[in-house]
């Protein structure tokens, strides 16, 4: 059936629709330039007839697939053959529905089931879940010719029940996972009392339960994330939703990866992977290319690394163009060397291999061109500087790299790098469908590439299907390892970078009162770019009556306080343990040891700020709070910073910040700030408005 205007009618519409067909599936409109179709499966059915002074016209709705309005008119039609026109598409379109009506009824069993199987999935439903589902339904439809946009039109109760899915609505999965969630926690809730010494509290009892495919888990000073990492795990063995052989566990050091294999195994009788980046790496490497790589000398060997370098400075500093690079470098009073020194009598220095190996370390972890690095180095106004650093760095690297292909050899960066290419190219099968990753917030992009690599390398099909969820659990107050190439920003960037990721908060402190914590979070949380938390206090709350928990001092008057500890603590059953931290290891006191035979209730230590992480005592003395020295003097711009690349973030010593808001979370009971007079750091003063 096809309904059209006259031609004077035609010409007076001119650029509008004058034309109207009937098509088995749809409407064909016309107008002098276009021709426009309508399919009835973006359509409602619905038209209107009106009739003017000369002529009728037909009006109707259709739709977009992203389902808006598209108004349409066809003008300048007879009006008795309009009428009858509409009647007859009304009829055509009610016998289009019930033909399709029949043919959803038969996948209508198989749709809901989709739906079913996730409602009732055994677990957590990831976003990945609903993804896959949304899209076996769209399949199912399309295999009918049904398009989801026209479903309300067949079977609007229907469309209404699959609505969940065929949006792939996260509020909606969020709802089913917390049923679910409390579910659990009815079904498990002896066993979340008994699994660690102390039952898990409610935000660790949900951090155990979220399994999304990517799942950061924030956890603040003395947290318990560690009853965390070991839950967790334990629970995914134990509701048999994972093998032993399908956890990997990795820590940064040996000694928290031993702690935390060694509680699982306490837990489950089960041995579970629980290793370092590097182990895993040369585990991976030696399983899938048949010999465990060897580790160079250079990389694991302090002595070897400085005969290595000694040599080779003598050598290149026989060649003349390189002996010029050198001595201009020394002559600027960039070396860390006497002025007055021959430079030719330096190879052996100390001072000069510790400024060589912190440039040269960060060119081997770039592993690039010397041109890229240039390239890099471009964009900061000291980069005439950083380029003549560069200048004396980089054949030392190409040395380097060939002291390692002779020896058949590979460093600790490139034993990363081998096992990233080896789980980016995906010849084999891994069993592994759970990493978890203990101090997240120390992460480089290297070590991240290599865990993207294994949790996202290519299948048979050659899409990037996720094969194992990334589980992290850190802290970015507590991210103090930028020079050595951590980068803090993958945490803080965590939910941008992975779409499909769910945050949880462990806020509860079970280490220090609330006096101390106020007052910590209070300076940490001045800068805009970290994640936002609010943290509390299950040990205490502040009362009127409550002693502060952080006090400043002078110097002189340490002794005096270490004094009266000892007399508080004279008949205590044993010694309290009391931790002094500095800078560095500079600010080390000399008379530690004969402080320790003088008060014997005192356990007394000294350690770093960065070597106090993962510690605790009942107090702490953090010394060396003077101007200049912490936080640290900022240094003029060197080659190993500048290819760290520009820190974006918004505060004054972001890190140094961070590495003192570590130091002051160390202790259980109380801290002293201790300062020479007139001296005190800005950290001391910013904190006195706090107290």
């Amino acid at each position: 059936m096809k309904l059209t205007a006259n031609r004077w009618a035609q010409w007076l519409v001119y650029g509008d629709h004058y034309s109207l067909q009937l098509e088995d599936d749809g409407l064909l409109l016309e107008s002098r330039h276009h021709r426009q179709y309508i399919p009835f499966s973006a359509w409602d059915g619905q038209l209107t007839v009106s009739r003017g002074l000369l002529w009728g016209t037909i009006s109707l709705t259709g739709y977009t697939d992203e389902g808006d309005p598209l108004p349409f008119e066809v003008f300048g039609l007879p009006w008795d053959h309009a009428q009858q026109a509409g009647q007859t598409i009304y009829r055509h379109y009610q016998a289009y529905i019930a033909r399709y009506q029949k043919r959803l009824a038969m996948i209508r069993p198989s749709l809901l089931a989709e739906l079913d199987a996730l409602v009732n999935a055994p677990g957590y439903a990831r976003v990945t879940q609903l993804r896959t589902a949304q899209q076996t339904v769209l399949n199912k439809l399309e295999g009918e010719g049904i398009p989801a946009s026209f479903l309300a039109n067949l079977d609007e109760s229907l469309a209404t029940t699959l609505a969940p899915v065929l949006q792939a609505d996260s509020s909606w999965l969020k709802a089913r996972n917390q049923q679910w969630q409390a579910a659990m926690l009815n079904q498990w809730q002896t066993w979340f009392d008994q699994v660690e010494s102390s039952p898990l509290n409610a935000g660790q009892r949900e951090a155990v339960l979220t399994d999304e495919s990517h799942t950061l888990v924030v956890a603040g000073p003395g947290s318990g994330k560690t009853s965390v990492l070991v839950a967790r795990a334990a629970y995914l063995i134990e509701s048999g939703q994972a093998k032993p052989e399908q956890l990997l566990l990795i820590a940064f050091g040996r000694d928290a990866a031993t702690e935390l294999k060694t509680r699982i195994k306490t837990k489950t009788g089960h041995e579970v992977n629980v290793t370092t980046f590097h182990g895993f790496a040369r585990q991976q490497l030696a399983e899938h290319e048949g010999k465990a790589p060897i580790i160079s000398p250079l990389a694991s060997d302090e002595t070897a690394k400085s005969a290595w370098l000694t040599q080779t400075l003598a050598e290149h500093w026989q060649q003349s163009s390189t002996r010029k690079a050198w001595d201009k470098l020394h002559q600027q009073h960039a070396l860390p060397l006497d002025d007055n020194a021959e430079l030719s009598a330096c190879a052996h220095e100390n001072r000069l291999h510790t400024w060589i190996w912190s440039r040269l370390s960060r060119v081997i972890q770039a592993n690039t061109t010397k041109r890229a690095l240039t390239d890099r180095l471009a964009s900061f106004d000291e980069q005439s500087a950083l380029k003549n650093e560069l200048a004396v760095i980089w054949p030392l690297y190409q040395a380097y790299k060939q002291a390692l292909k002779a020896e058949s050899a590979v460093d600790f960066d490139g034993l990363i790098a081998k096992a990233t290419k080896l789980f980016q190219q995906r010849k084999f099968v891994t069993p592994i469908q759970f990493v978890m990753v203990d101090e997240y917030q120390d992460i480089s992009p290297a070590r991240l590439a290599m865990l993207e690599a294994l949790c996202h390398g290519k299948t048979e099909s050659e899409t990037q299907s996720p094969r194992a969820s990334l589980y992290a659990v850190g802290d970015d107050w507590q991210a103090i390892y930028r020079f050595a190439g951590a980068d803090v920003s993958l945490t803080t960037e965590f939910a941008q970078r992975f779409g499909d990721s769910e945050i949880c908060w462990l806020t509860t402190c079970y280490r220090y009162p609330s006096t101390l914590g106020g007052v910590a979070q209070q300076f940490i949380g001045q800068n805009p770019k970290q994640l936002s938390k609010q943290l509390d206090y299950a040990r205490d709350k502040a009362s009127a009556k409550t002693p502060k928990s952080i006090k400043v001092i002078t110097d002189d008057k340490l002794e005096k306080t270490l004094t009266s500890l000892e007399k508080k603590h004279a008949k205590a059953a044993q010694a309290v343990s009391v931790m002094m931290i500095g800078r560095t290891h500079a600010i080390r006191p000399d008379a530690l040891e004969s402080w320790q035979n003088a008060y014997p209730s005192l356990a007394l230590r000294y350690t770093t700020a960065h070597a106090s992480k993962g510690q605790e005592a009942h107090y702490v003395f953090i010394l060396g709070m003077d101007d200049g020295v912490f936080p640290a003097k900022p240094r003029s711009l060197s080659l190993d910073e500048a290819l760290l690349g520009k820190n974006e973030e918004l505060i004054e010593h972001a890190e140094e910040r961070r590495l003192f808001y570590v130091a002051l979370t160390r202790a259980q009971k109380q801290v002293w700030l201790v300062h020479q007079k007139g001296h005190a750091s800005p950290f001391v003063e910013e904190l006195k408005g706090y107290l």
